[in-house]
């Protein structure tokens, strides 16, 4: 029996203007196979999406094929309304006649329109229906570290009704603070309460993870707590370690080395003159003070913040002269253009220079020299209070965590996220995430919004009990495969391992959970005994095929 295909075009609210829809209809509708053609203004919104699955159930196709935009904005959203029309989600084809065609050549473009539909008519005939399987998972969550951003997860993550363990390194939670989370106030010992009086949460302390394995909703994990090993069983994990901060040496070159012996009592952290500040400690009030910005680290958005505020609080509170060296002030983080304009406002003075600025010490007090680029001439100011930069570091663990989860690392040793637009709080393994400052400098609403993020994407992994896989959408020909291992090295989602077979030989075996069908170990396969659903040989072979035809 011929497969029935049913074809969507979209012109996606009149953005697509260069292709004659109404041709375009009716050549499809003479292609083999296809059983009718539906013209839509807009498939991607809810009105669209009742009507697709209304002409679904009226015409009773086997296959789909949706012509309009990208697949990886369209993809998903289309296979959810095959399903909730009856169809598997597998049963459908898109063609992209929009990036790929309407918005790249001048002119009419009808022809090629048609060509990419006829690709994707011929690529959905041969596209096979998947088994889907709903597998056990723990609903408990595991996180790791004991400052705000650990905490604040835990308390969301139980209020929607997760068990969750936090384990923190510290001998008690909450004892040491990121340098945002003490300089942005967060009520520490409130939330610290809220986890004491919430059964949903256990907390061991001090206690460090020294071994992970698994995949989503099935991770094994041993954390060593005072001698003691306990192994537990976890359905996600939370990377929430945070982030250190120590003074640059760049930045004080030619000054005697901070904390060494000699070193000058008047050279501080953002922290150390956030707590003078805040405490009244100093005996006598700086006149002058000079801050030094983004001399060595262009990529922080803490040390700006951090400035910014310190130096609005030194001229209220003690009413200093300050000064800031810098070479340019990011204020790309929320709230940091209001902070700026105060801060001109109240007295504060921005010296930009090009280079860094040099420095001295003149009989106890810190002279700086650096050429102001707007004046065009050296500047000169003597302070009695150095606030240094800071670099921001990743604390110490995070490598060992990294390799543990099979996870990547930036440039500066934080984790890597997945996709800092799309997925910024997961890692290409599934079931782990990470929050806060351990991913990078993050201020206090990005934080807060990391945490809502995580507790959503947890919450939608873990709170049915169950996953539903699909089974074997990739996987490796037991006759072809040799266990070179080139899969499992190139895998990014850490989804395949060797398993014997029942003859014994060693083969690679893709978990159905933590692939994430990205299609690289098919691709780079040198026996190619990786079959991946939906663009086996047939199939693409299938689209060349019918370019040819015309």
């Amino acid at each position: 029996m011929d497969t029935k295909i049913a074809v969507f075009l979209c012109n996606c609210g009149g953005a697509i203007k260069n292709i004659d829809f109404e041709a375009t209809r009716e050549r499809i509708s003479k292609i083999p196979g296809v059983t009718s053609v539906d013209l839509s203004s807009g498939l991607c919104f809810e009105e669209g999406k009742r009507e697709m699955v209304s002409r679904i159930r009226e015409e009773h196709p086997d296959r789909v094929v949706v012509a309009g935009c990208a697949p990886e904005f369209s993809e998903c959203v289309f296979q959810q309304v095959l399903e909730t029309a009856g169809l598997s989600g597998r049963s459908f084809s898109a063609a992209n006649i929009r990036e790929q065609c309407s918005w790249v050549h001048d002119g009419d473009v009808t022809g090629k329109a048609v060509e990419l539909v006829k690709m994707a008519v011929s690529r959905v005939r041969l596209l096979r229906t998947l088994e889907k399987k709903e597998l056990p998972v723990s609903r408990e969550v595991l996180v790791v570290g004991g400052g705000f951003s650990a905490i604040g997860t835990a308390l969301r993550l139980s209020r929607i009704g997760l068990p969750v363990t936090i384990a923190a390194v510290e001998e008690v939670l909450g004892a040491t603070q990121d340098g945002v989370e003490s300089f942005y106030r967060c009520d520490i010992d409130t939330m610290k309460s809220a986890v004491e009086g919430d059964r949903n949460i256990e907390v061991l302390t001090p206690a460090r993870v020294t071994s992970a394995h698994g995949e989503a909703g099935d991770f094994a994990v041993t954390i060593e707590r005072e001698g003691e090993r306990i192994r537990r069983k976890y359905g996600a994990i939370v990377l929430a370690t945070g982030f250190t901060t120590e003074l640059s040496p760049v930045s004080v070159k030619g000054l005697p080395v901070v904390g060494g012996a000699g070193s000058p009592a008047n050279i501080v952290s953002q922290e150390q003159l956030f707590r003078m500040l805040d405490n009244g400690a100093t005996a006598r009030k700086p006149e002058t003070i000079a801050f030094l910005l983004d001399s060595c680290d262009e990529n922080s958005r803490f040390p700006t913040l951090a400035t910014l505020n310190n130096a609005i609080a030194a001229r209220v509170k003690w009413g200093s002269e300050v000064y800031v060296f810098c070479k340019d002030v990011k204020v790309d983080s929320e709230g940091a253009e209001k902070l700026y304009r105060e801060a001109r406002g109240c007295g504060v003075v921005f010296v930009k220079c090009d280079s860094a600025p040099r420095l001295a010490i003149d009989d106890g007090r810190i002279s700086i020299e650096a050429r102001d680029v707007f004046l065009g001439a050296d500047t000169i100011v003597d302070c009695d209070l150095l606030v240094a930069e800071e670099v921001l570091c990743p604390p110490e663990g995070t490598e060992a965590l990294a390799d543990m989860f099979n996870i990547r690392l930036d440039s500066r040793g934080f984790y890597q996220d997945e996709n800092v637009h799309l997925y910024p709080v997961g890692f290409e393994k599934r079931g782990v995430f990470c929050v806060g400052g351990c991913r990078g400098d993050l201020e206090a609403s990005r934080m807060a919004n990391d945490i809502h993020s995580v507790a959503m994407m947890i919450y939608g992994l873990l709170s049915s009990g169950v996953i539903e896989a699909e089974i074997e959408r990739v996987k490796a020909d037991t006759q072809k495969c040799v266990a070179c291992l080139t899969c499992i090295r190139v895998c990014p989602h850490s989804a395949i391992r060797l398993s014997r077979v029942d003859n014994g030989k060693e083969i690679a075996v893709i978990s159905d959970v933590a692939c994430d069908a990205c299609g690289i170990c098919a691709a780079i396969c040198p026996a190619k005994a990786i079959v991946f659903e939906g663009y086996r040989d047939d199939q693409v072979l299938a689209q060349i095929e019918a370019i040819g035809e015309s």
